[in-house]
C-alpha cells in the first residue's frame, strides 16, 4: 500500500507540476508569478548551499543511474543505447522551480514546492527533453540552484540569481570533465533557463579548442540566440546549417502562425531584434515551410509516465522572423501550454522524434569526420 500510496503521490506531484509548467511560458513567464516571488531582495537572501557533484544526488541523471532520462517513447523502434553509446549529453533543464522562499532553488529543499513537486517537474522535463538523446549518447543532467520562475520579472535580480545559476552549472560542467568525459564526443542540450546557462558556457568554453573539436552539437532550445554579447543569447558557435552539420548550433522558439513572439519576452531585456531559428524538420535555416509528413512524430507533455506514443505528422514548421511558425495542434495532450500562440512549453514535444533522429545522426557525422568507429 505504501508503494502504491507513493507512485500516487509522485503521479499527482508531476501532474500539477507540469500542468504548471506548461502554463508559465518561456523563461516561464506568466501564471503565478505574484505567488512565487520571494519576499525579500536578493541580496538580504543566503545563498541555498552549493551541491556538491561528486554526490549523484546533485544530479536529476547519470549514466546506470534509474531516472526518466533514460524513458522511450513506445513504438516507432527507439532505443534507450546509454550503455553502449560513442557519445555523451550534457542536458540543463529548464526552470522547475516555483518557489516563493528562494531566489535560487535549494538543491535539497524538503518542502513541497522546492522538494517534491520540484522533483516531479524536473522529472518530467527529462522524460519530455532529455529522453530524446538517450539513443545518442549518456545522459549527464546537474541539478543546481536554478533561478526560480519570479526572477525572470525582476530585472533587478534576474542578473544575479542567474548567475549563481550558472556557477553551478559550470561547476558540474567541470566535474563532468574531470571524472567522465574521457576524450568522448559530446552534445550540449538545454531547455529555456538551461539554454541560457549552455549560452554563456559556449562562450566560456567552445570557441576554440579540444572542447570545440570534440563538440558534436549543441541544441540550444528554447532562448533567443542574438548577434552580439552573449548575456543577450549570442552563441559562439556557428548556426547548424543542415542536418549532418557538427561543431555548431541548434535553437528554435515555438510560435503559433500569427502569434506576437514579444509574448516570451522578460522585463528588461530586448524583446525584438534579429534572432536565430534552425527548423527541426529539416534542419535549414533558409525559411523554406517543412511539411507535416515531416515530422516523424510529437509527443504530449510527460505526466507520471513517458514520453507517450509519438504522434507522426501533426504540424508542419517554418522560421521567419527569427522564431519557429508552427499551425497550433489541438488533439489531446497538446491543448495547454500555448497561451495566445506561444507554444514554448512544447519546443521538444513537437519534434520529439526529430530531435532523436537527429542527434543520432550528428554523432554518426561526427565519428565519420574524426575517423573513429561508431558502436
Amino acid at each position: 500500500m505504501r508503494a502504491r500510496d507513493a507512485t500516487a503521490r509522485a503521479g499527482v506531484l508531476a501532474t500539477l507540476g507540469v500542468a504548471l509548467v506548461a502554463s508559465l511560458g518561456p523563461g516561464c513567464q506568466s501564471l503565478g508569478r505574484w505567488a512565487t516571488t520571494p519576499g525579500h531582495p536578493f541580496e538580504a537572501t543566503e545563498a541555498p548551499p552549493a551541491p556538491d557533484y561528486a554526490d549523484a544526488a546533485s544530479w536529476a541523471a547519470l549514466p546506470g543511474m534509474k531516472s526518466r532520462a533514460n524513458a522511450v517513447p513506445p513504438g516507432g523502434g527507439a532505443a534507450d543505447a546509454q550503455a553502449d553509446a560513442p557519445a555523451d549529453v550534457f542536458f540543463v533543464h529548464p526552470t522547475t522551480y516555483f518557489g516563493g522562499g528562494h531566489w535560487n532553488a535549494p538543491v535539497g529543499g524538503m518542502g513541497l514546492l522546492d522538494g517534491g513537486l520540484m522533483r516531479a517537474i524536473t522529472g518530467a522535463t527529462l522524460a519530455g527533453q532529455a529522453s530524446a538523446f538517450n539513443g545518442a549518447g549518456r545522459i549527464y543532467a546537474p541539478r543546481y540552484r536554478q533561478m526560480t520562475l519570479s526572477g525572470f520579472a525582476h530585472p533587478d535580480v534576474r542578473e544575479q540569481a542567474l548567475a549563481l545559476a550558472y556557477g553551478d552549472v559550470r561547476r558540474a560542467f567541470e566535474f563532468y570533465l574531470a571524472e567522465y568525459a574521457r576524450d568522448r564526443p559530446l552534445i550540449l542540450a538545454g531547455h529555456s533557463q538551461g539554454s541560457r546557462h549552455l549560452l554563456r558556457l559556449i562562450d566560456e568554453r567552445f570557441r576554440e579548442g579540444p572542447l570545440r573539436e570534440r563538440l558534436v552539437a549543441a541544441y540550444v532550445v528554447g532562448a533567443r540566440v542574438w548577434e552580439g554579447p552573449y548575456e543577450r543569447g549570442t552563441a559562439a558557435l556557428p548556426v547548424c546549417a543542415d542536418a549532418d552539420a557538427t561543431g555548431c548550433l541548434v535553437t528554435w522558439r515555438t510560435f503559433a502562425e500569427g502569434a506576437d513572439p514579444a509574448l516570451d519576452s522578460n522585463p528588461g531585456e530586448p524583446a525584438d531584434g534579429p534572432t536565430r531559428c534552425v527548423n527541426p524538420l529539416s534542419w535549414r535555416v533558409d525559411g523554406q515551410p517543412a511539411p507535416a509528413a515531416d515530422n516523424l512524430g510529437s509527443i504530449p507533455l510527460p505526466m507520471l509516465r513517458g514520453p507517450g506514443r509519438p504522434r507522426p505528422g501533426l504540424t508542419g514548421a517554418r522560421c521567419g522572423d527569427g522564431v519557429l511558425w508552427i499551425e497550433p495542434i489541438t488533439g489531446a495532450g497538446f491543448r495547454t501550454a500555448h497561451d495566445r500562440g506561444n507554444w514554448h512549453a512544447y519546443d521538444y514535444a513537437v519534434f520529439y522524434m526529430n530531435v532523436r533522429a537527429n542527434a543520432e545522426r550528428r554523432v554518426t557525422a561526427w565519428l565519420e569526420a574524426h575517423d573513429r568507429k561508431p558502436r
